[in-house]
């Protein structure tokens, strides 16, 4: 489902990135220091290691863990007999990287020689020419069209033609093409004078990346609580979508973006394992280390013909999981225990029914079908944390984090001060909360206090439930 409203909410110690579809919050991207993603950064790395046995190399990027270099994205002219990851990388040698998987738990990051540069309706490829058509964009005229439009520009590589492109004018993708490869220019000029580990090249900050992904014809909005990101949004619309720049509006009610929009209610469910279908049936999800385990019962679903009930739970938990998977960034490998069917007929509805689904992720989710044990498995490509390993103690536990409730506070604190002006807040939280206030926020904290102009005590208090808040204004509590 296309995005038609963006919200970009701006609060100390994170900023938040809703994509709404028909009032429906489709993703939802986190932003909080400590926690940003790094992938699309290309750098000036020093190979550390080349590994035969592995067929990889491991690379100094000036993060904690060095990142890995595999043999398929080492080669950059095309795979060779025999080849091997010594014929690519010597230890010492300075490269060129991009990163392609962001560090987690103890592995680093996950590298490629190919570097790509992402636009809106492009994507460059430097030193690898030719030009390709997004298989979505389906019609044979408009193909040629795009592929037309690019042929005669010149330069050192190639280009991918996004979904977005389409009926896209051709200036336009010059316009694009220009940028891109001007950009790249400046990369290679960096790259002569680097000292690696250097990162010379940064994707863009996750609320423009967001609204370069999702600014296609059906967006009708974008807007954010403010007035700074209000500025940068419509400078970065204004160089790369300048059809997008007029959609761009900022917030002005007294009660905070999300809490008026609905946003906030939304994500707690997006947290809970429990899904209701609209027939009456449910799906529990279960994140853990090595899978994503994916449960569907019939419930409350009634109906005269139990095979029908059952194969329409399974169409319905088929289509909820797929928009839940992208909601909540789920990835890896996934394994649904649909209701069981005796039917082939319909297992194998019931797999096309998940299978267009999932058609339109950008992820490129691959189904495999129903094992021996009556059970479905799919993969889709991990590229950040998941929105429970971000907001929760861990992804398998829905309870929010120390810190997801600590800046939660801070947030109540700063729209009960834009409604209600007052010389002093009090929050009182849980010892947990209260260390993380000490230890993992602060930054947050001395911010809120900036804006608050300094009137802002935090209070621990071990009676208090983790999640529990309460906000005193002066002296007197504050109640949603």
């Amino acid at each position: 489902m296309a995005v038609d409203r963006l919200l970009v909410s701006v609060a100390p110690g994170e900023i938040r990135i809703a994509e709404m579809t028909l009032g429906k919050l489709t993703g939802l991207t986190v932003d909080r220091a400590g926690q940003r993603s790094i992938i699309g950064n290309i750098i000036a790395g020093r190979v550390e290691a080349v590994m035969p046995n592995l067929q990889a190399a491991f690379v100094d990027i000036g993060e904690a863990r060095s990142g890995y270099l595999g043999l398929p994205e080492a080669r950059t002219n095309g795979a060779e007999p025999n080849d091997v990851i010594s014929d690519y990388v010597v230890e010492g040698d300075t490269i060129l990287v991009q990163i392609t998987r962001d560090p987690e738990a103890e592995k680093g990051a996950k590298l490629t020689m190919k570097p790509a540069l992402t636009g809106r309706d492009l994507i460059f490829t430097p030193g690898r020419p030719g030009i390709s058509i997004s298989r979505r964009i389906s019609d044979v005229e408009e193909q040629d069209r795009l592929s037309d439009a690019l042929k005669s520009y010149g330069t050192g590589g190639g280009f991918i033609v996004r979904t977005s492109a389409q009926e896209a004018e051709a200036e336009d993708l010059i316009r694009e093409a220009n940028r891109l490869s001007g950009v790249w220019s400046q990369v290679k000029t960096k790259l002569a004078s680097a000292r690696p580990p250097e990162t010379i090249f940064r994707e863009a900050a996750p609320a423009k990346r967001v609204l370069r992904e999702a600014g296609g014809v059906e967006l009708n909005a974008v807007v954010t609580d403010d007035p700074d990101m209000f500025n940068t949004l419509k400078a970065f619309t204004e160089e790369e979508m300048p059809d997008v720049t007029d959609l761009i509006r900022l917030h002005r009610d007294k009660a905070a973006l999300f809490r008026f929009e609905g946003v906030d209610e939304m994500i707690n469910a997006a947290l809970d394992p429990h899904v209701a279908l609209s027939n009456g049936g449910n799906i529990r999800i279960n994140e853990t280390a090595a899978l994503v385990a994916v449960d569907v019962n019939t419930g409350g679903a009634v109906g005269v013909n139990r095979r029908q009930v059952i194969k329409a739970v399974n169409s319905d938990a088929a289509r909820v999981f797929a928009e839940q998977m992208r909601l909540r960034n789920l990835s890896g490998l996934i394994v649904i225990d649909f209701v069981s069917m005796r039917d082939e007929r319909d297992r194998e509805d019931v797999l096309e029914a998940l299978r267009q689904a999932v058609a339109e992720d950008p992820r490129r989710p691959f189904v495999g079908g129903f094992t021996k044990f009556g059970l479905v498995e799919l993969t889709r490509r991990k590229q950040g944390l998941s929105l429970s390993e971000i907001l929760c103690v861990e992804s398998s536990m829905p309870e929010k984090s120390s810190v997801t409730i600590g800046l939660q506070a801070l947030r109540r604190v700063i729209e009960e001060a834009t409604a209600r002006p007052t010389a002093q807040f009090t929050i009182e939280v849980s010892g947990p909360v209260q260390h993380a206030f000490e230890t993992r926020i602060t930054a947050a904290v001395e911010e809120t206090k900036h804006l608050l102009g300094g009137g802002l005590t935090v209070i621990g208090n071990e009676t208090l439930k983790a999640d529990e808040i309460r906000v005193y204004h002066g002296t007197k509590e504050i109640h949603d």
